[in-house]
Order: C-alpha cells, then structure tokens, then sequence
C-alpha cells in the first residue's frame, strides 16, 4: 500500500511538475503575440481626411441648326402642242367637253368672277387659247344662234395677250338671257400683235341687220361693250 501511494505521490507530483510548465510558456505567448498598433504618419491622416473635390466642367450650349425647310417642286410645264386643240397657223383653241368641266372652269377662275356672274343672267361660252408665239392681245369672234337656229348677231370678245405657249380661258358674253335658249357658236381665235382695235376686256354684239326685230336693244354705232374675260 505503501509502494503504491508512493508511486501515487511521484505520480502527482509528477503531473503538477509537468502543468506549472505548460501554462507558464503559454501565459508568456500570448502576452508576446498581443498586436500593437501601428505608427502613422501625420502626413499619411491629413492625407486621407484631405477630400478633394473637382469643379463641375461648364457644357457649351449647343447650337441649333436652323430646320431645314423642302422647297416645293415646280409643277411640270405643260404638254405641248396642248391635246384636244384645234390649230391653225400656230394658234390653238378648245372648248370644255361636258357642262361638268364648264362648272368646274367657271367656279375656279376667282379672277372672273364678275363674268361669272354675269352668265347667271345672260348666254355665255367658254374657250380655251393658246400660241406658239406671244400674243400682245387675243380677238375671239362668233355667232349667237336663236332658239330656232336663226343667226341673231356677231359676237367679238378681246382679251388680254399670252406669253408663248401660256393657256388662257376667255369667257364670250352674249346679250341674250338664259330663258331664251341661245347658243354661241363657231369660235375663232386670233393671237393678234397689231395695235389694239378696242377695248380689253369687252364684249362686242353686232346683231344681224337682216333679223326684224333686232333681239336687243344696243346703241348708237350698233355696238353694245360688256366686260370679258381677262
């Protein structure tokens, strides 16, 4: 009993022995692995508190370009020698096809509107001219058929001139009202270049000397000027 206590006793005081030096190396490492702080520079910290900050770069305005505007296309001259015309010596003339194009000339030529009006009332015609040359001024002559194809007079209409080739549509005025049915018929046109006989624009009706009565009333001199196309 004795031998194993003794080996007891060896045996602890063996294990204390043996603990008092493990823990004394331990206690000393970690004191000696304890981080310390690391020194920096004054001119390091007033570096990172130092914010610098940029100025904001001015844009130039930017110009606007000025909107491009399409001119528009000129309208193709027309086809010449103008179709549906008669020609005689380089000077064409036509005559609308159907009442529906004479409406439709009448309504769009704004400019004569006080002929336009005056066929409300009065027989009229509508020709359409043209040269090949320029015409200083244009004579249109033709007849005024009654309602029972008798001839009542002549009627002669001037208008302004043309340039080469330039269409114009000149309205004959006749003196006979709408109720009596009359016609004009047989239109001639005359591109003339000669000093001007008469007044332009104006309507001339010469009435048949043959008729008895005459149809209407005109002046002295047997001419009765009405206004006409332009």
């Amino acid at each position: 009993m004795r031998r194993r206590s003794r080996i007891l006793g060896a045996g602890l005081a063996l294990m204390m022995s043996i603990s008092v030096i493990t823990v004394v190396p331990l206690q000393s490492a970690s004191a000696a692995t304890k981080p310390t702080p690391k020194a920096t520079s004054s001119a390091e910290s007033k570096a990172k508190k130092k914010v610098t900050t940029k100025k904001p770069v001015k844009k130039k305005p930017v110009k606007k370009k000025p909107r491009k505007i399409s001119k528009p296309l000129p309208s193709p001259p027309p086809k010449w020698p103008p179709k549906g015309f008669r020609e005689v010596d380089g000077v064409y003339i036509s005559t609308p096809t159907s009442e529906k194009e004479l409406v439709g000339v009448l309504s769009a030529k704004t400019t004569l509107l006080s002929e336009i009006r005056a066929c409300e009332k009065r027989v009229c015609a509508v020709v359409y001219v043209a040269a090949e040359e320029k015409c200083k001024w244009w004579e249109v002559q033709a007849i005024v058929i009654g309602k029972y194809a008798d001839v009542l007079g002549n009627l002669q209409t001037l208008a302004k001139g043309t340039k080469a080739r330039e269409r114009k549509t000149i309205i004959l005025i006749s003196q006979e009202p709408v109720e009596d049915y009359a016609e004009i018929l047989n239109m001639k046109a005359f591109c003339r270049n000669d000093p001007i006989i008469g007044k332009i624009p104006s309507n001339t009706f010469t009435p048949n000397p043959d008729l008895a009565p005459t149809p209407a009333a005109t002046p002295a001199g047997g001419a009765s000027p009405t206004p006409a196309a332009s």
